[in-house]
């Protein structure tokens, strides 16, 4: 493959990157997962680390699949990547798919991104039982400017959740207990979790922002101002509420993301229905990896070939798009 025809490489790239063969398993993969990081919370880093394994054999196999559905080699894609024969990228990523490739690469970056992952997922569960109380809640996520805003595609997945979840809730709303009610209006009325989560989840995406900026410069690190304010900030929210209210808040909600995340793994599931009978003869391998790994059956074997794919990929990303965002 001649550096004169390698752009066709990035432009089928990017159509698997952000398209349902590889956001399925991926994404998936990342919620399910997510719901045991927690924020300072260091006890279990042998099961992250284990999943983080787990996640690298997943991208692995993802890229590796989609290498032979392309039909070139790790040296001619790693040749591809090289900034004299590829160009600009000239190509507008959503930072989710930057996160997503560096974590494979580097255990840092995926334990913020997954620690940052729960604490959104609790916020999305906290604004459908407010949607169920017909309150138009602010958005999931802190509102701070910047790129952290969904994809068309997960727009449209959290739309269809949300729907779903009302018609459920509608079904069932005479049957709740008392307890429960009284935990959902408590969580609907009150501010305090709210902005337990909100403070977390801005802390997290500052310390992932900063693991983010350490793989292109690396110095030496500073924690970056207002985190200590983060952090009294939550312990005064704390103090306003019982300890075993709290809890149960805490547990409902979780369990309510739960909920959430089998509703999204439904949805997912039929977007890669609805490209499959396309998808299975453009990209074969693609498309039997992505189910595989949707059905809890990811391919074991995987290339070691494609570790030289997913670093050439991290690198390229970091030099030609992430360089110049940092």
């Amino acid at each position: 493959m001649g550096s004169e025809d390698c752009s066709w490489v990035f432009d089928s790239l990017v159509g698997f990157l952000q398209g349902p063969i590889w956001n399925a398993p991926i994404l998936t993969f990342i919620e399910q997962k997510s719901s045991v990081f927690e924020p300072g919370n260091s006890e279990h880093e042998d099961e992250y680390k284990k999943i983080y394994e787990e996640y690298k054999d997943l991208v692995d196999s993802m890229l590796g699949s989609y290498m032979e559905d392309i039909g070139i080699t790790p040296e001619q894609f790693e040749k591809a990547c090289s900034k004299n024969s590829a160009g600009g990228l000239q190509i507008r990523f959503h930072q989710t798919l930057f996160e997503q490739v560096w974590a494979a690469n580097d255990y840092e970056i995926f334990k913020r991104m997954m620690i940052q992952k729960n604490l959104e997922l609790q916020l999305q569960a906290l604004e459908m039982i407010q949607q169920r109380y017909g309150i138009t809640p602010q958005s999931y996520l802190p509102n701070d400017g910047d790129e952290c805003l969904q994809t068309d595609e997960e727009s449209q997945i959290m739309e269809e959740v949300i729907k779903k979840s009302l018609e459920e809730y509608a079904m069932s709303k005479q049957t709740l207990d008392s307890t429960t009610l009284e935990i959902e209006q408590s969580l609907v009325s009150s501010p305090e979790e709210r902005q337990r989560l909100e403070a977390e989840c801005k802390r997290e995406k500052e310390l992932l922002h900063s693991a983010l900026q350490q793989t292109i410069e690396p110095v030496t690190h500073r924690e970056g101002p207002g985190l200590n304010k983060h952090e009294d900030d939550e312990m005064q929210m704390k103090t306003q509420v019982d300890a075993k209210e709290l809890m149960k808040r805490q547990e409902y909600l979780k369990a309510q993301r739960d909920k959430l995340l089998a509703l999204k793994k439904q949805e997912r599931e039929k977007q890669l229905q609805a490209v499959e009978s396309n998808s299975s003869k453009q990209r074969p391998r693609s498309a039997k990896a992505a189910q595989s790994a949707l059905a809890g059956q990811p391919e074991t074997e995987i290339n070691s070939q494609t570790l030289q794919v997913r670093k050439a990929l991290a690198e390229r990303l970091k030099s030609e798009v992430v360089g110049k965002k940092f």
